[in-house]
């Protein structure tokens, strides 16, 4: 199941997305060779990228890195408008991950950075230093210290299949004291930590989850949308980037058959060049 399903509770004063990812992260994975354990850190951070896009409005692409100096040195998730999903890892493949769980233990120190790229929009970056185990915290810890956004979200796995649930406090609506929605925050939060996984991973459908959570708190659900993997390579973007290159930049680069073999990280497509290509 892939559905990305914003939704509003108490008229407008909070704003949620629940999002199921399932066939998206396994399209990216099994492009990949990464070592299993490194799974459900992956599948983690092709939802968080999915809840935190489907927030917010922008024309590019939003994306989501964590980086540090530890055996996963890089992860890389990328959204566009639409929804296109994208994303790679580096790490250490000389690293055992089996005992490997928290954002410490992978990363060493680092920072998780999103980003949002877009045509005619001003560039947004936002970073906050990985001092919390998982990822969900540091993400809560972000919006807690930048934004200054009450942000509560959850993040349940089960086999290779994944949900998340986020809702985060919109600006105070005239008209309600900042008691009552300090009351009614509360009461949300509460009900969204009560969901328990034999609900998320039944035959369930979202609409029936977010029912029999918030019913009681005039949920409003919208148009659902689907995510899906795709990615943006072309031959002529890969020529494109070796033509920017000086002859002897390019030079280094040819095998003994005089060809440059460029594969995608995303995806794993392979293009080849020659010299031929480019009149070297």
């Amino acid at each position: 199941m892939d559905i990305i399903k914003s939704f509003m509770l108490e008229d407008g004063l909070f704003k949620g997305a629940f999002i199921s990812a399932d066939k998206t992260v396994s399209d990216i994975w099994n492009k990949h060779d990464y070592p299993a354990d490194l799974r459900p850190l992956f599948q983690e951070a092709v939802l968080v990228a999915l809840a935190l896009s489907a927030g917010i409005k922008y024309q590019g692409v939003f994306s989501l890195q964590i980086k540090g100096n530890g055996p996963v040195s890089l992860l890389y998730v990328d959204v566009t408008t639409d929804k296109k999903v994208r994303g790679y890892m580096a790490f250490d493949e000389k690293s055992d991950f089996k005992d490997k769980k928290t954002l410490t233990d992978l990363f060493g120190k680092g920072q998780l950075i999103f980003s949002v790229a877009g045509l005619g929009q001003e560039p947004y970056q936002g970073v906050v230093a990985l001092n919390h185990p998982t990822l969900v915290d540091t993400v809560k810890d972000y919006f807690r210290l930048s934004e200054q956004i009450d942000t509560e979200l959850i993040l349940r796995q089960h086999k290779d299949q994944g949900r998340i649930i986020l809702i985060q406090r919109m600006p105070d609506k005239t008209g309600v004291s900042k008691e009552e929605i300090a009351d009614l925050w509360e009461t949300v939060t509460v009900l969204l930590n009560s969901v328990q996984n034999k609900e998320l991973f039944s035959n369930l459908t979202v609409d029936e989850i977010l029912f029999r959570l918030f019913h009681a708190n005039k949920l409003q659900v919208f148009e659902p949308k689907e995510p899906c993997f795709e990615c943006r390579c072309y031959r002529g973007k890969m020529e494109n980037f070796l033509k920017k290159m000086s002859i002897a930049e390019r030079g280094n680069l040819y095998n003994d058959r005089g060809e440059i073999d460029v594969s995608c990280q995303f995806c794993g497509e392979k293009y080849t060049f020659t010299r031929k290509d480019f009149n070297d």
